[in-house]
């Protein structure tokens, strides 16, 4: 029998703008997530100050502690904590003295066990912005970022032999939404960068869009063959920070190819930032990446439900699920379509069983959307 075909870096990505996760949480999800094959965790939440706009300082002890903590529950899960630096924002490549700084910052988290590190320039403007930069690398913000990686391992301790280091590079997706809101990049931005980055980094990668709704292996190959490099796939799903604040994705991971380990190293998920609900679409981002080849989505997405909330709550998750989609298909989130009449019963259904539960966290992170179907039950027509 063919050995089954996954990824060989399955996880999550706390990556999302908002209120970080609780370590309460992060321990809980550790846990339901190495039940179904999770095996690695990226630390970069990006209203984490120390990891974004304080990127340079130190960790305050009582910060440190609980990182400390949140990697030994990691290390208990047989998940490897990785940690993310995100120090893009008004960076000048070509001073010597962020890399120390970095390094310096990266010793704490070796000493402590740590041995996988992210280098992210996601989210930054597209063009090289120091005069300074513009001489060295020739205006190429691709190079600056190359050849930053390639410093930082040429200084790193001759004893760290068994660290692992990654990069988001500033172009990570053809999306032109990209372009768009960061300014437009270069040409051959992936090949110059593929030109200067150490053969060993591996490169963060979101597929087709900022938010895909489907990836095949055919894309990631195209991509592969840019970047020459191990892939990471940075699944912005189900995350709904920024524009889709008011978009609750409850439905199962859809449109990934189950070909895609044949060319990606790593498969990590950018979760809801409502810890409670966040379990829902993480289950089967969890099993799509265990097995890919076996992965039914319908079937995940009832296992977890009926896991969590037990078989008779179905078919109100079912009408919760169906409310959700129908507000993310929508131009205005706040007035989403008015419901078909064969629909209602059940949503009104779904509704009284969620304010049956109204003492459970789920039901409060779920207050706005519960407002959003009461007004929609309540409209007479549009």
């Amino acid at each position: 029998m063919p050995a089954r075909l996954t990824f060989q870096r399955r996880g999550i990505v706390e990556g999302f703008f908002g209120p970080p996760w609780s370590m309460e949480h992060r321990a809980a999800i550790f846990e339901f997530g190495a039940k179904r094959g999770m095996n690695t965790y990226l630390y970069a939440p990006k209203d984490d100050p120390y990891h974004r706009e304080r990127w340079r300082e130190p960790y305050p002890e009582a910060g440190w502690s609980k990182l400390l903590n949140l990697f030994h529950l990691a290390r208990e899960r047989r998940i490897d904590f990785v940690y993310g630096f995100h120090p893009g924002k008004g960076l000048c490549f070509s001073a010597e003295e962020p890399i120390a700084t970095l390094l310096t910052k990266a010793e704490r988290f070796y000493e402590a066990g740590v041995r996988t590190f992210a280098v992210l320039f996601d989210d930054i403007p597209s063009r090289l912005k120091h005069a300074e930069d513009q001489k060295e690398f020739g205006g190429s913000l691709a190079k600056a970022e190359a050849v930053w990686l390639q410093k930082i391992l040429d200084r790193q301790p001759t004893a760290w032999n068994d660290i692992e280091w990654w990069i988001c590079p500033s172009y990570y997706t053809e999306d032109p939404l990209l372009a768009r809101t960061f300014g437009t990049f270069e040409p051959s931005f992936l090949e110059t960068l593929a030109d200067h980055l150490p053969q060993s980094v591996a490169c963060f990668w979101t597929g087709p869009s900022v938010v895909s709704k489907r990836i095949t292996l055919a894309h990631v190959r195209k991509v592969a063959r840019c970047l020459k490099r191990r892939l990471i796939l940075w699944d912005n799903y189900p995350v709904n920070d920024l524009s889709m604040s008011k978009e609750m994705h409850l439905s199962p991971l859809t449109g990934r190819d189950p070909r895609l380990p044949e060319g990606v190293y790593g498969y990590l998920n950018n979760p809801l930032l409502q810890e409670s609900l966040s379990f829902i679409p993480l289950a089967t981002c969890f099993d799509y990446a265990a097995d890919p080849g076996g992965y039914d989505p319908e079937k995940s997405w009832q296992r977890v439900i009926e896991e969590l909330f037990g078989k008779e709550t179905i078919l109100h998750w079912q009408a919760i699920r169906e409310f959700c989609e129908r507000i993310s298909q929508s131009k205005d989130k706040n007035r989403p379509g008015l419901l078909p009449r064969q629909k209602r019963a059940a949503l009104e259904t779904a509704r009284r069983y969620i304010l049956d539960n109204r003492g459970q966290r789920w039901a409060e992170e779920f207050r706005l959307w519960l407002d959003l179907i009461e007004e929609n039950l309540t409209r007479k027509n549009d």
